[in-house]
């Protein structure tokens, strides 16, 4: 029952969140939702053991990339810009582009979102504004042109 009630806060509080994700990187509603629906019915089967790691939300995060990417497989991405940044950079660096210039997410939000210190998430922006001077400016909201 207690297991229950965390992982039902657990979704409550991160199915919106990751659902802006989804969208983002997949460009239609029906397979973000698919995709989070994937994500948190395997981490609500695997709770116990998630309950048993180190950091359970960089474990879900994981699967909502592999999940993502799985969809991304079967439907062009429809965003040249993130096509391209995930193309060239490592995923958790694209990732923090996305969810603190696409969707402006806070670096500490987007931190705990993918189980990782606020730290990874700033190192992993200024590796992606290195790579892309141009392109992320380290206020403005990244946009596809």
């Amino acid at each position: 029952m207690i297991a229950d009630l965390g992982f039902a806060a657990f979704a409550e509080r991160n199915r919106p969140r990751y659902a802006l994700y989804a969208r983002a990187r997949l460009s239609a509603a029906a397979r973000s939702t698919a995709v989070v629906e994937a994500t948190l019915v395997s981490a609500h089967e695997r709770w116990q053991w998630l309950m048993s790691q180190p950091c359970p939300a960089a474990e879900v995060w994981e699967e909502l990339r592999r999940q993502v990417e799985r969809r991304g497989e079967r439907a062009a991405s429809q965003d040249p810009v993130l096509a391209m940044l995930y193309q060239r950079l490592p995923n958790a660096c694209a990732d923090s582009v996305v969810l603190c210039r696409r969707l402006g997410f806070p670096v500490a939000e987007a931190a705990e979102l993918m189980g990782v210190e606020p730290s990874a998430v700033e190192a992993a922006l200024a590796a992606a504004r290195r790579t892309f001077p141009q392109l992320i400016d380290a206020q403005a909201p990244l946009r596809h042109r």
